[in-house]
């Protein structure tokens, strides 16, 4: 099986992006990230000729969205002052039903939230406020198009659209580490290596400040709290609580054995966009040990800032019965809930029940991962948790 590299240096790379957007920044708080990115495609990838072309254009339209941010920050000092108030912060871990109750609650009305397209084009093209959206728009959905084309099963497991909420995935890609909480979507073991020893202390600082971005430009004065999403925040709650410190936490669970499969599948399924290779090996251990972290850090940040609250939901009861689980966030957050969002939400549901668009059927010995395995990496949060299987 023959691989592919990107046709651009990092170098050439950021030189592209500063002639397409005319903007003459250096944007040097990315060039090591960059640099280890692109060696990281080229050289453990394993991209087919699609894939590295697609991927050599998801990072300079990256690198694009980047220097006109930086050029927004520098002329408008103000979106600093935009107030980001009593955000709502969706924490579970991947394939827990955290998807389903972040597109629930963003169907009632009571939100503002991302919209994938908003998350993949964050910056304005001319600086101008006023501008009209139509060419990030349109540019999305070419993306979304390629996407779906490259891996057409992966829509079943987990489906992108450019106008629903999104969790923050793909916002992250912008910021100074890059593409480092989308590594489901290619094989970048040195990488991801490398942003784990991190501190994702300015990663999080980026998100409130992207956050700002956006709200400056499309939600100015709206007075409803942000609903936020991603399956990494478990565990950074008290690091997220220094930046919103008003924020409401909620907790998805799952038992594991089916999550680790779910979420492999996933894997194996996305990287079909970029890759012909076979990742079902790579992918259970990889998912296993990856959200195994996940769930130690989570306990370990529970049991060291008890008075960070968070609500704890159940799978079951969120697939059973979300009328219930929407009642209980709402009177958690200390709010009304309005006859008017409950039909809202209500609505959503009955419009995409589960597996709308196919049944995708997984196991764990299809991604050389046993439950034995599962069980023994996951014994102490099964323990503490088990009630909400």
């Amino acid at each position: 099986m023959k691989s592919f590299q990107l046709e651009s240096s990092p170098k050439q790379l950021m030189a592209k992006a500063r002639e397409a957007t005319g903007i003459n920044i250096v944007d040097g708080d990315i060039e090591e990230a960059l640099g280890r990115l692109v060696q990281s495609l080229n050289t453990e990838a394993a991209l087919n000729e699609a894939g590295a072309a697609g991927m050599e254009y998801r990072v300079l339209n990256i690198l694009r969205n980047r220097l006109r941010m930086l050029r927004d920050f520098a002329r408008h000092p103000e979106i600093n002052e935009q107030k980001i108030v009593r955000p709502h912060i969706l924490t579970g871990a991947g394939r827990s039903g955290s998807t389903k109750l972040h597109k629930l609650l963003a169907a009632s009305g009571d939100f503002k939230y991302l919209k994938f397209w908003e998350q993949y084009n964050p910056s304005l093209i001319s600086g101008d406020r006023n501008e009209s959206p139509d060419a990030r728009i349109q540019d999305t959905e070419a993306f979304l198009r390629w996407f779906d084309q490259h891996t057409p099963q992966a829509k079943i497991i987990h489906a992108y659209k450019a106008f629903e909420a999104e969790e923050e995935t793909f916002l992250f890609d912008h910021s100074r580490f890059l593409i480092n909480f989308n590594i489901t979507h290619t094989s970048l073991p040195g990488y991801t290596q490398w942003i784990l020893t991190q501190d994702i202390t300015p990663q999080l600082e980026f998100l409130k400040r992207a956050i700002q971005y956006l709200q400056w430009q499309f939600h100015d004065g709206d007075a409803r709290p942000w609903l936020l999403k991603s399956p990494l925040y478990g565990g950074m709650e008290p690091l997220l609580s220094q930046l919103f410190p008003d924020a409401v936490f909620v907790s998805t669970h799952r038992e594991p054995y089916s999550r680790i499969a779910s979420s492999a599948g996933l894997v194996a399924c996305m990287q079909k966009a970029y890759s012909d290779a076979d990742r079902s090996r790579y992918a259970g251990p990889f998912i296993l040990e990856f959200m195994a972290q996940g769930a130690n850090q989570f306990l370990a940040s529970r049991d060291a800032f008890p008075e960070v609250k968070i609500l704890d939901v159940a799978y079951s009861t969120l697939t059973n019965d979300s009328a219930r689980v929407a009642e209980d966030i709402y009177r958690f957050a200390n709010r009304p809930l309005a006859e008017k969002s409950r039909q809202a939400m209500q609505q959503w549901e009955q419009q995409n029940h589960q597996h709308k668009l196919g049944v995708y059927k997984y196991a764990l010995e299809d991604f050389f991962v046993t439950r034995d395995m599962v069980s023994e990496r996951f014994k102490a949060y099964s323990e503490r948790f088990c009630q909400y299987f």
